[in-house]
């Protein structure tokens, strides 16, 4: 640890106070998000910059005013900071759509958050966050850019490195430890591999800017850091078993992340972990946590059939992105290069997506919300006999500078490149594969078409005898495009249908959508209401109820309990409302559970227990 429908956005921005204002109570400064499974968009914020007024929260009297720093407040937490107001607001907006799934993850909110905000203290430097710590009495030695210390319950962060995706990872980690901490009081009567994979694993996200939306808990995402590349990868290397990690603190956060992946993975095996979180949390600080947890993870999942469906699970898993060289951003399904690489021709991503494999649908996937595709990239599809991969390619941020495209045929930084140079003209070289390189100007009505937008569609197909790249530009009605092709061999041609594709770029910040037929469905509305989790489900307090009266009832729970079981998580990947009759059936096969329940022969103190459990959804 370093430790309803969408209305137009609104943000209220607090005046500069008076000396001696009083800062206002939580309730006053409301938040209005949207939450559609994990997805958060922002209706309305309020924000108040409150100057040196130091608001409550459940650091109490220990944090201090420091030259520099302002104090803002929104609904849930209190940000003291160097930056500006513009920037502060932003750092809470973040904050506050991530917290419904701070709740969702540890299953209830924070006691007296009516009069009381968690602190969180981001420092626009190293040395200014070293000064705040040094006059709260702490010195710490900066390494991976934030720290949530327990005795204090606060958060503080600075700007480690330049990622903006980086930096949102950073603050929305620390504030799941904040969460943990202020709700439980500690985070340390729980494994490691617990409280960090939870955090990395919640803070791994997908930001959009223009809609204001923030999607939490994304386990295939092309952004580092990439624990889900990386986890896997490191399994590759060194295949482990599950049950070795548990009682250990693990070596890697790339491990913590599978853990917690995994067990999130479908909704009976959440609702069992979450009987553990609950059980093991309850613990209280400074208390033991590995037989206790050895001994109810026994109980919930039996060893020997964890280690087997971890095993099955992680075997089947794959990462959709692998990171080559510097550096890239993402917003929704974009990413945005530096274009300056560290070591290599281009700044590069590899998507491993060989064009030649029959996709399928797969729910860890790119498991963020999929965005039409443009009208200036082609049709794409993989496993046909000519299948045919896309790019949009946007020159928005540094125009007409660089080279951008895709790489098709990828081994290490050997590849085809497909290029757009500054929209003057598209360069395809074969030459590492042994084949030829081709130019082709794209023309002053291409750049004309262009010059609003800055964006270029590429389209490539992998024909029999090669490739034919189409490029594209311009609105639907004075569109431009442009054919070239390279020949192949079929040695060649078989290389590019087999391999992964990357994204490429270099002296510029560009803009790339790719679009390899990955399969995902279009999300549901995001702006319609549902359940905070990876299945949108209503029924997970319900599956969660059962695996707890189940767990309390052992060899004695009956068989319609388990019947139960079955039907609701075949039911939770669809049902978020439920129809009337849907709900009236759950409702009748509970009455008959609770029945079943009591005259199961258990002791009246395990059914008194499988009760109270069966009474919480």
């Amino acid at each position: 640890m370093r430790v309803a429908v969408l209305s137009a956005l609104i943000i209220l921005l607090g005046a500069i106070p008076a000396a001696g204002r009083e800062v206002p109570p939580p309730l006053t400064t409301p938040v209005e998000v949207v939450v559609s499974g994990r997805t958060s968009t922002l209706v309305s914020i309020t924000i108040d910059d409150v100057g040196q007024e130091i608001p409550e929260t459940y650091s109490g009297d220990q944090l201090k005013n420091s030259p520099g720093f302002s104090w803002y407040v929104s609904r849930h937490y209190a940000l003291q900071t160097d930056y500006d107001a513009s920037r502060a607001h932003h750092l809470l907006t973040l904050l506050e759509l991530a917290h419904p799934h701070y709740v969702e993850a540890f299953g209830r909110e924070i006691p007296n958050n009516q009069t009381t905000r968690m602190a969180v203290v981001y420092g626009a430097s190293t040395d200014s966050l070293r000064r705040v710590l040094l006059d709260d009495g702490i010195d710490w030695s900066f390494h991976g850019g934030g720290i949530t210390f327990e005795g204090i319950k606060a958060a503080f962060v600075y700007p480690s490195g330049s990622l903006q995706y980086h930096q949102r990872a950073i603050l929305l980690h620390e504030a799941v430890h904040l969460y943990q901490m202020c709700l439980n009081g500690t985070v340390g009567n729980t494994p490691a591999w617990y409280f960090e994979g939870i955090a990395d694993g919640l803070a791994s996200h997908v930001w959009e800017e223009s809609a204001r939306r923030l999607t939490m808990g994304v386990t295939d995402k092309p952004t580092i850091a990439n624990w889900y590349d990386d986890g896997l990868e490191d399994f590759a290397r060194t295949p482990f078993r599950l049950s070795d990690l548990l009682g250990a603190d693990p070596t890697s956060r790339a491990r913590s992340f599978l853990i917690y992946t995994f067990f999130s993975s479908t909704p009976d095996r959440l609702a069992r972990f979450r009987v553990w979180r609950d059980e093991i949390s309850a613990l209280g600080p400074g208390q033991p946590w590995r037989e206790p947890s050895a001994r109810l993870m026994e109980q919930l999942f039996g060893t020997a059939t964890l280690d087997a469906d971890f095993d099955a699970w992680i075997r089947a898993r794959r990462s959709s992105f692998h990171y080559v060289d510097w550096g890239w951003e993402q917003d929704g399904d974009t990413l945005t290069s530096y274009g300056w690489p560290q070591s290599g021709p281009f700044s590069q991503t590899n998507l491993n997506f060989p064009p030649g494999r029959t996709p399928v649908y797969e729910p860890f996937s790119m498991d963020y919300p999929l965005h039409p595709q443009s009208p200036l990239v082609g049709h794409v599809e993989r496993g046909v006999p000519e299948p045919s991969v896309g790019c949009l390619v946007g020159f928005q941020s540094t125009p007409d500078t660089g080279v951008a495209g895709l790489g098709l045929g990828v081994q290490g930084r050997s590849m085809v490149t497909v290029l757009v140079d500054q929209r003057r003209s598209i360069i395809i070289d074969g030459t590492d594969l042994g084949a030829g390189k081709v130019t082709a100007e794209l023309g002053e009505a291409f750049r004309a078409a262009t010059a609003q937008t800055m964006e270029v569609g590429l389209t490539v197909r992998i024909a029999t005898g090669g490739l034919e790249i189409t490029v594209r530009g311009g609105p639907p009605g004075g569109m431009q495009s442009v054919a070239v092709s390279l020949p192949l061999d079929e040695t060649q041609r078989q290389r590019v249908l087999d391999c992964p594709v990357a994204v490429l770029s270099r002296d510029g910040r560009h803009r790339l959508t790719p679009y390899v037929d990955d399969r995902r469905a279009p999300e549901p509305d995001l702006t319609i209401p549902a359940p905070p989790n990876r299945w949108r489900s209503a029924l997970l307090p319900k599956l969660q109820a059962l695996a707890k009266a189940e767990w309390r009832l052992g060899t004695w729970a009956p068989a319609s309990l388990h019947d139960l079981q079955g039907d609701l998580v075949k039911l939770a990947d669809t049902f978020a409302g439920g129809p009337d009759s849907a709900i009236e059936r759950i409702e009748e096969q509970w009455a008959r559970v609770r029945h079943d329940v009591r005259s199961s022969g258990a002791d009246q103190a395990t059914i008194d227990a499988a009760l109270s459990a069966l009474s919480s959804p």
